[in-house]
């Protein structure tokens, strides 16, 4: 009883996923939207929450919290889930494995990278209420759960979850029993997207760490090697892989065997295109950013020595940098307040990144440690360090820098000033 409850409860909610039954036919293709509950409950929620909390960035001011790309991105994703798993496709599936294949590559090369580059997170935390808000923001910084989220968004680890969905999932017995099973097909789909959010989530916004970018390009090019290969053995191999399509493709003018080849085919050239793609962008940025980090450096290096004279200056004078008192940092701020900075600084949870003098917890490794930030020449090593400058990286960084891993976290001005003024107040 204990073991069949939870079996009974998921093939409830995914009834009607997989494909056991009848096949379909062409003249039934236009007719046959399925709507499993569960499928049909989380896109409407998770599109819902989506709008609610975008409409309450905007009511707060933190127009800049989403951008227009973004929605557009998420947006796209969303749609990319429906035509998946809701639209006459999903049923097609059952008689085509070509239109299963392509179910599937719009789960992990469509709707997954889409999804990761909306950054939905964001509008779907505003939408709840403060209560629960806070309480997901405390188990965030659970050191267990941020040691665990570090773990399995490293690219080896995401690109080895991913790989084994994939190809665990196109061995023969596991893929005849998706079919067969509503449980087993749910499986198979939610490891698909599951792992695919991971693994997108792991190389587009997780380009902090040093050399990521050029991990990035390899882990994208391996996957296009191992899915390519796959999809190169289903298009050549004169051996019927999945006999459950015997007696399926007919009314649609294939035989099984033609089927299989087609499903191998989009296998193949589309998805490795969309990930050699992937790569080939990645690349671009990744040498791009190196080209500006050397000329950062070159303009370094002719004003070193008035830089040096400024850090023997900065030695002499105090131990760690300049710390202006609270009144000092309002004013060159306008108006920042440093008491209400550290509020914010709590709020915004900027001790998950960084180390902060003053924030109890503030112990995070990911961004540099913000203590004597005052005495330091440049921001992010982007912007020289002026109150403005500050202001502006604080509210929108990946408007200053795209490739930097600091997140636009919907500050608004008022805020941002307020966090300055606490941070020139830090030794």
């Amino acid at each position: 009883m204990p073991v069949r409850l939870p079996l009974f409860a998921l093939s409830a909610v995914t009834s009607g996923l997989a494909h056991g039954g009848v096949p379909i036919r062409p003249r039934d293709l236009w007719h046959a939207w399925s709507f499993p509950p569960g499928v049909v409950l989380g896109l409407a929620a998770s599109g819902a929450l989506y709008a609610t909390g975008l409409v309450r960035l905007r009511q707060r001011g933190r127009v800049r919290a989403i951008g227009g790309a973004e929605m557009a991105c998420f947006a796209l994703g969303w749609a990319a889930l429906v035509v998946a798993l809701v639209s006459p496709l999903h049923e097609l599936g059952g008689a085509l494995l070509s239109a299963h294949m392509v179910q599937h590559e719009l789960l992990m090369l469509v709707a997954a990278p889409l999804l990761v580059l909306g950054r939905p997170l964001v509008p779907i935390l505003w939408a709840l209420p403060p209560a629960a808000r806070h309480g997901l923001g405390r188990l965030a910084w659970r050191r267990s759960v941020r040691a665990a989220w570090a773990f399995i968004t490293r690219p080896s680890v995401a690109w080895t979850l991913h790989a084994t969905a994939i190809l665990l999932w196109h061995l023969p017995p596991f893929y005849q029993r998706s079919m067969l099973s509503d449980s087993a097909h749910a499986a198979q789909h939610a490891s698909f997207l599951v792992t695919a959010l991971l693994f997108w989530w792991a190389l587009l916004r997780g380009q902090g760490a040093p050399g990521r970018a050029g991990a990035a390009v390899l882990y994208l090019f391996g996957t296009a090697v191992y899915t390519g290969g796959l999809g190169a053995l289903l298009t050549v191999t004169d051996r019927l892989w999945y006999p459950l399509y015997l007696g399926r493709t007919a009314p649609w003018g294939l035989t099984p065997l033609e089927d299989q080849q087609l499903a191998g085919l989009v296998m193949w050239m589309p998805g490795a295109l969309v990930y050699l793609a992937a790569a080939i962008t990645l690349a671009a940025m990744w040498l791009r950013e190196a080209n500006r980090r050397v000329l950062r450096w070159e303009a370094l290096r002719s004003g070193a020595p008035l830089l040096l004279v400024l850090a023997l200056a900065g030695l002499i004078g105090c131990d760690r940098g300049p710390a202006l008192s609270a009144q000092e940092a309002a004013r060159v701020t306008r108006g920042g307040d440093a008491r209400r900075g550290a509020d914010a600084v709590r709020r915004f949870g900027c001790g998950a990144c960084h180390v902060i003098p003053g924030i109890a917890g503030a112990s995070g490794q990911v961004g540099p440690p913000l203590g004597g930030v005052g005495g330091r020449a440049y921001i992010a090593g982007v912007l020289t360090n002026t109150p403005e400058n500050m202001v502006r990286w604080i509210v929108n960084p990946r408007g200053v820098d795209s490739l930097t891993a600091m997140p636009i976290l919907g500050v608004s001005t008022p805020e941002a000033r307020d966090i300055a003024a606490y941070l020139y107040t830090r030794r």
